[in-house]
């Protein structure tokens, strides 16, 4: 256990671009950073979903892809499915276990953009988790095609994946995205990175003190540093859906009480906003730089 105790200024700053104001971190990659994340980040509560299930059912984060980027989340888990009936980009839509959000791959590169345009030396992983078929396969041509007219000058080559973020901001002032998804023929891998590792408790049900064990677990024998990977910190009731363990999490992760956010590359959580996690990172990457 790291006995650091969190600086206070550092609680106090403004989420928005805690990358570039945190000291030290750009001689890390992102995939030596300790990076908060977004579980099913296109499932929000300002999105529309069919009445049954329901939002309470589908949920896991409040508000919009801008807003938890602005709320200091780095990592995007995004689930898409293919839907010929949608318009343009509605046709790959957010999904969660089946079920539809409003959200569209549209709404995805219009915040990235926006955020990007306000805060230009941050770092966004879109972990493309899920790519679905639905009434029709998956067309990777056609998502590939759109991931690079709209987000191109924002990629991150693959190659170019585990250079530090101070090599990253020397190479281009405006490449700050790094896009993960499974291997596809129809997929250019000059930009897509491959899928990341994810360590899920594979349940879907777990309570929170099932969650800490299984935490605890994956802990005493992490993933490969030298490889991104992400931590699934969720948990899921049965009759409400998603749960809000944010006392759990802040207790869990830490850096004055465990040294697990320093063993971790993403932890995916669900209600960003409602935890201190992102903080808690911030400090967690000072630590990893100090010991660079």
């Amino acid at each position: 256990m790291q006995n650091t105790a969190l600086d206070n200024n550092l609680l106090n700053n403004a989420l928005n671009n805690w990358m570039s104001t945190t000291p030290g971190i750009d001689n890390l990659s992102l995939h030596r950073l300790t990076l908060p994340g977004t579980h099913n980040a296109g499932c929000d509560w300002k999105a529309s979903y069919a009445l049954i299930p329901g939002a309470h059912w589908v949920a896991c984060q409040h508000t919009s892809f801008y807003d938890q980027l602005n709320n200091g989340a780095r990592a995007l888990d995004i689930r898409l499915v293919f839907n010929s009936k949608g318009e343009g980009l509605g046709k790959l839509q957010i999904q969660h276990n089946g079920f539809l959000s409003s959200r569209t791959l549209g709404n995805l590169v219009t915040d990235v953009e926006r955020f990007l345009k306000d805060n230009p030396d941050e770092f966004i992983v879109l972990d493309f988790h899920e790519l679905k078929g639905g009434d029709q396969p998956f067309d990777f041509a056609w998502f590939n095609k759109m991931i690079l007219h709209f987000l191109r000058d924002r990629l991150i080559p693959a190659k170019n994946r585990y250079s530090s973020l101070g090599q990253l901001k020397e190479i281009s002032p405006s490449q700050r995205v790094v896009v993960h998804a499974d291997w596809h023929h129809d997929l250019d891998f000059e930009w897509f990175s491959d899928q990341i590792e994810h360590a899920w408790i594979g349940t879907q049900t777990p309570s929170a003190s099932d969650l800490q064990k299984y935490i605890a677990e994956v802990m005493a024998s992490p993933p490969s540093p030298y490889r991104p990977w992400s931590l699934s910190a969720t948990s899921f009731a049965l009759l409400g859906g998603p749960v809000d363990i944010h006392s759990a999490l802040d207790n869990w992760f830490d850096p004055a009480k465990s040294d697990w956010l320093l063993k971790c590359n993403i932890v995916n959580v669900d209600f960003i906003e409602e935890s201190r996690l992102v903080s808690f990172c911030r400090t967690a990457n000072m630590i990893k730089a100090r010991n660079r």
